[in-house]
């Protein structure tokens, strides 16, 4: 894997996000569960035979409650072993899985996309960050891997600090610059037909799942899924860059 990256020139290593020790701390689990289970069930009955009918009510709850347990670990641990594995390094990544492993540099991949659902009674936060590489491949990343949020986040950092001036040239020459359903342009924002010119430009934000386009009337608003937004963080950050230098009135550098 060393002599991958260095052939690459991705830099010194980082970290690794290897998915496969949720794998095997599922398997773990599983085992103690399926042991609990294999004592309890046969407790149970011997508990109701005898007509100690509470303590084996309780035996057979409890091994129904390990066995429901066991059986939610299996739906929802991911014990493929093609789990990925994510090798981090000073000038790019590692991604290891479905049975190959390919180095990237940070200017080989273009696009990330950012998608985070609460749910669960403590209102965690599950992130998937979808990273667009060379040649239009997918590298997922989710909560698989341990502390995905911390690796989403850098790579949306070196993602984002290329394509913004890139983005940036393309709307100083003239162009339009197309993020998900958002158009960059030099006469405003767009998105659906609809078009919110410079001038009346409040914000762009992201929160809460959405990339917001506000305008000055409060009346013009274009509103996207970021998940459904490639991007979105650059896109929040070129429109600022070319509204800041919009209000004065100076090329962008």
């Amino acid at each position: 894997m060393l002599e991958r990256a260095a052939s690459q020139g991705l830099g010194v290593p980082v970290r690794v996000f290897d998915a496969r020790t949720g794998r095997r701390r599922a398997v773990g689990w599983l085992v103690l569960l399926g042991l609990a289970v294999l004592v309890l069930a046969p407790a149970s009955v011997l508990y109701l035979r005898a007509g100690r009918f509470w303590i084996g009510i309780l035996a057979a709850s409890v091994g129904a409650a390990y066995l429901v347990l066991a059986v939610r670990i299996l739906l929802r641990a991911g014990l493929r072993e093609d789990r990925p594995v994510v090798y981090l390094f000073g000038g790019g990544l590692v991604y290891a899985g479905t049975g190959r492993a390919v180095a990237y540099r940070w200017d080989d991949l273009s696009a990330v996309t950012v998608a985070g659902v609460r749910g669960g009674s403590r209102g965690r936060t599950r992130w998937r960050f979808t990273v667009t590489a060379e040649g239009g491949r997918d590298l997922p990343l989710d909560d698989g891997l341990p502390d995905v949020r911390r690796l989403g986040d850098v790579v949306v950092a070196e993602v984002t600090a290329r394509a913004v001036p890139r983005l940036t040239a393309v709307v100083r020459s003239g162009g339009t610059a197309r993020l998900g359903a958002f158009e960059v342009g030099p006469d405003g924002i767009g998105k659906d037909g609809q078009l919110v010119p410079w001038p009346a430009v409040r914000d762009v934000s992201m929160a809460n799942g959405l990339v917001r386009v506000g305008s000055a009337d409060g009346v013009r608003e274009l509103t996207a899924l970021a998940a459904h937004t490639p991007n979105a963080v650059a896109l929040v950050e070129l429109c600022a860059r070319l509204a800041t230098a919009r209000a004065r009135d100076r090329p962008v550098r």
